[in-house]
């Protein structure tokens, strides 16, 4: 039977369901081999923090759904075996999608490979239609004027402020606070970042776009357009209150720092001194400019003494992102149960395996996996965690008790989740004997694509 006429054929009851207040419902045809795709809510834009907001399974004939509660837009990121798509949620509002074929082959070990979803029927109030369109429009706007920037620049700054026009007036009867919004910001971003005679000045940014008390944490168009106004901001203040900020960044205090800032004409009140230093300070964590201890001390001081509670939420969140597990970084000594921790396996290579014995995609690899641990037991460690609270069947039982190595049920707020950002089932990583991370993630026992497993680095390690 054709997928999509599924797809499509309980429109009935879908819309009675929907009925309830602050549903939305996203169903859906998978592509791609994946058993179980989750579903993740941004909650915060600075440090692009997810919380996961539901599991489907993905039946026989591709399908899958997520019911969600949700009272205002928010954006969700739907993620697969190595893939992930997004798309921004409605309240009281049913999406039909399609996570189309990859075009080309894709890795076991592309973990984050982003694809466009296709929508049906979606309908033109719709946020993503609006916010789908509006983009295209501009791309292809700005694209037909950009070449008069070099050569005729008067030219340029007149095509741009009527195209500003004609964006205010097409979607000025737009009642969604948030397009409107992420329209704003979109043109800032892109238009008013233009450095050109004629353009818009710092202080006509900072007025039209930031001077508001309002800051627009739930909005990536404003985070972004800020992140890009504030960016390297340290080296851009004046010469006194550069003094002051380093005076206070050689101390580590947070309330002089923020007092410091706050003397900044684009900065002037408290609230918005504290959002520049998260932006400063996540800038800071990935080039280096500041001491890490120093970022550290002034998120910890920010979780605890902020009277904003988006500040303390979001330096908790940055927190979490800089300990989250690199390549060539120590693991943590994790906690796997009541009397194991992951340091017990210092001193010989660790593969772990992280498993779901309710998805075939996962049960399939077992047998393979036996027979590598069999061969390879002796230098190489094998490890199983798989999620706990949950009831499993005797099927599903077997499955585990199938495995007879080392294995831990983590609760869902383990932080080995987190830590080494396990978004999919199954997925394997490599460590080296003195618990660095040397693989994430590490290929399978089983071929991929081209033919690869795990099993040529088992051989060529086992030789050395």
């Amino acid at each position: 039977m054709n997928k999509r006429y599924l797809l499509f054929c309980f429109t009935l009851f879908i819309f009675l369901v929907n009925l309830v207040q602050g549903q939305s419902i996203v169903r859906g045809i998978s592509n791609w081999k994946s058993d179980e795709i989750r579903a993740y809510r941004v909650t915060d834009y600075i440090s692009a923090a997810e919380v996961e907001i539901g599991r489907a399974k993905v039946d026989s004939n591709d399908i899958f759904q997520f019911n969600f509660m949700n009272d205002q837009i928010e954006k969700v990121v739907l993620r697969g075996a190595n893939f992930y798509a997004w798309l921004y949620i409605q309240p009281n509002t049913t999406y039909f999608i399609e996570l189309p074929e990859p075009e080309e082959f894709v890795s076991s070990l592309e973990r984050n490979k982003e694809i466009e979803m296709l929508f049906f029927r979606l309908d033109s109030s719709d946020v993503n239609y609006e916010i789908l369109g509006f983009e295209a429009w501009m791309d292809e706007s700005i694209a037909d004027i950009y070449q008069l920037k070099d050569v005729h620049p008067e030219q340029f700054i007149a095509k741009v402020r009527t195209f500003k026009k004609e964006t205010t007036n097409v979607y000025k009867e737009r009642k969604s606070s948030f397009f409107f919004d992420y329209l704003k910001y979109s043109v800032g971003i892109t238009v008013d970042n233009f450095n050109i005679l004629g353009g818009p000045s710092r202080q006509d940014k900072f007025e039209f776009y930031l001077s508001s008390d309002s800051i627009l944490y739930n909005n990536p168009k404003y985070i972004e357009f800020a992140s890009l106004f504030y960016e390297k901001y340290i080296f851009q203040l004046d010469k006194e209150i550069k003094t002051n900020v380093e005076k206070a960044l050689i101390k580590g205090s947070l309330p002089e720092l923020t007092t410091a800032l706050s003397e900044d004409p684009y900065v002037q009140t408290k609230q918005r001194a504290e959002f520049v230093i998260l932006l400063m300070c996540k800038e800071a964590y990935y080039e280096s400019y500041l001491d890490k201890l120093l970022i550290f001390d002034l998120l910890y001081a920010m979780r605890k003494e902020s009277g904003f509670e988006e500040h303390r939420a979001i330096s908790n969140e940055l927190l979490a992102l800089f300990k989250l597990m690199q390549i060539g970084m120590k693991a943590p000594n994790y906690a796997l149960s009541e009397n194991k921790s992951f340091d017990r396996y210092q001193g010989k290579w660790i593969y772990l395996h992280v498993f779901n014995p309710s998805l075939e995609r996962c049960v399939s690899e077992i047998s393979a996996l036996k027979k590598l641990q069999a061969k390879y037991g002796t230098e190489f460690q094998f490890v199983t965690i798989y999620p706990a609270n949950i009831s499993y069947t005797k099927t599903e039982q077997r499955n585990l008790d199938a495995i007879t190595w080392d294995k831990f049920a983590l609760a869902a707020d383990h932080e080995m989740w987190k830590s080494l950002q396990l978004t999919s089932f199954p997925m394997y990583l490599l460590f080296d004997p003195s618990l660095v991370l040397y693989a994430s993630p590490a290929l399978s026992p089983t071929p991929n694509g081209r033919y690869e497993t795990i099993e040529k680095f088992f051989r060529e390690t086992k030789r050395q």
